[in-house]
């Protein structure tokens, strides 16, 4: 009796150890715990933009530093033209000149029978400070200032000269980068004959062509 209480026992005690056996679950002999010195991963730096801007393309307008203008033949400005010069960019210096020659016949007033050939020569000097307006696109208004002298008969010079002074708000219109057409109007204040007539009127200017470098 004691030999199979004995027994019972044992067998009691292996049948609970091959429970817990089954039960504990097998370690994956790979797995590791992570240590606790391990630092959070740093997140990955973008890569670098590269702000190098090509310089193959066009230049505007805007960016120009000279320019050379003048009206269209069938203009009222004769053979006038302008040179623009950079000051920035938005203002330029406007250097205007031109010169005409006139040769023809004249009639004597007092005896209409006598004529004779004549020359005249004219000279057209000014000078403006165009400002344009900051603007993005093809067409860029502006303001411009101005003076001027002229003299349209040197074998008369006293009594042919002529100062001025006047102001311009005109547009260019860019067809192309180097090339633009513009128009304006102004007033003016003009002293001619001797100073002896002042004309003060409004005024359109012709058509012209600007070539920009």
């Amino acid at each position: 009796m004691k030999n199979l209480t004995s027994a019972a026992i044992t067998a009691l005690f292996l049948t609970a150890t091959a429970g817990v056996a089954v039960a504990q679950p097998e370690e994956d002999p790979l797995s590791t715990e992570p240590s606790e010195s391990w630092s959070e991963p740093e997140p990955s730096e973008p890569a670098a933009t590269s702000t190098t801007t090509s310089t193959s393309g066009s230049t505007s307008v805007a960016d120009r530093t000279m320019g050379i203008s003048t009206a269209f033949p069938t203009g009222g400005d004769g053979g006038a033209a302008n040179v623009l010069y950079g000051l920035d960019a938005e203002t330029f210096l406007n250097i205007r000149f031109g010169f005409d020659i006139n040769k023809g016949v004249v009639v004597d007033p007092m005896d209409p029978t006598m004529t004779t050939n004549e020359t005249a020569v004219g000279l057209f000097a000014g000078a403006g400070y165009r400002m344009y307006k900051p603007t993005e696109g093809k067409i860029r208004p502006y303001l411009e200032p101005g003076g001027f002298i002229a003299i349209s008969d040197f074998s008369e010079a006293g009594d042919t000269l002529a100062l001025g002074v006047d102001v311009v708000m005109g547009v260019d219109y860019a067809l192309m980068d180097q090339f633009t057409l513009g128009v304006g109007i102004g007033g003016g204040l003009t002293f001619s004959d001797s100073f002896d007539t002042i004309d003060i009127g409004l005024f359109t200017q012709s058509i012209n062509a600007t070539f920009w470098w």
